[in-house]
């Protein structure tokens, strides 16, 4: 299991404050997983530094990726890569290197380059995408949907859009955002199926303290909410082999 679909799966059991006097004070977690889109090992390093979750390198082929993907591995982070095609050499330099996941289309992915008991694997996502796709994409065990969308407010009806995404295809969305989603905002997103919010590339450290903070703020769902919507958004075909290794020892 890779280290992304560990921390979507602990992000989306998160619990409301305990209560009771204890001596300590547990720091608020966030909504969904912050992420950042990064365009080299540089950038990807700052990123978690500044404490993103997730980074994406986007690379023009995978050699060059999995270089980067050399220098900016830690073993808490989620690191993967985004590139226009992935074939099986492709997708072994990077799995060498350290890459925890890679996001392609379904287009330009050759199907034996996918193996994600080794590595995780997103696809790119749109709302033009038809059911029976969506519903097909179950049972390849998937770490997530990666799905741009236009910075504003967010009718209902773009909402149900992402909610189809979501519940069609048993699999969480790697949803574009900027600094200044807002709480409101935030929180519609991870009613909808959500599991990161991702930055832009070159976003300043400034911009990810700001979608930190509004992530905190965003209050935990009710427990009976929870319940159902975590139906629609975790992977309801069993990923054979992953459950003995749910642990994530870097958080």
């Amino acid at each position: 299991m890779s280290q992304l679909q560990k921390k979507i799966q602990k992000i989306q059991r998160r619990e409301g404050p305990a209560l009771g006097f204890g001596p300590k004070v547990r720091e608020q977690p966030r909504a969904v997983l912050l992420g950042v889109v990064a365009a080299d090992a540089a950038a990807a390093t700052a990123a978690a530094d500044a404490g993103a979750d997730v980074v994406i390198l986007q690379a023009a082929d995978a050699a060059g990726a999995a270089a980067a993907v050399k220098k900016a591995a830690r073993k808490e982070l989620a690191l993967g890569v985004q590139l226009a095609s992935l074939d099986e050499a492709g997708a072994a330099a990077l799995r060498e290197a350290g890459c925890d996941f890679v996001v392609s289309t379904l287009e330009g992915t050759a199907s034996a380059a996918v193996d994600t008991e080794a590595m995780g694997q997103v696809i790119v996502a749109s709302e033009a995408m038809e059911d029976n796709t969506l519903r097909a994409l179950a049972p390849l065990g998937l770490d997530g949907l990666l799905v741009e969308r236009a910075a504003g407010a967010m009718t209902l009806a773009q909402q149900l859009g992402l909610v189809r995404l979501a519940s069609f295809a048993g699999t969480p969305l790697i949803v574009s955002v900027t600094g200044e989603a807002s709480v409101s905002e935030l929180r519609v997103l991870r009613d909808s199926g959500v599991g990161v919010a991702l930055l832009p590339a070159g976003s300043a450290a400034s911009a990810i303290e700001a979608l930190d903070k509004n992530l905190r703020a965003v209050p935990a769902p009710k427990k009976g909410r929870a319940e159902g919507r975590e139906l629609a958004i975790v992977p309801s075909v069993s990923q054979g082999g992953h459950d003995h290794d749910d642990d994530d020892s870097g958080e």
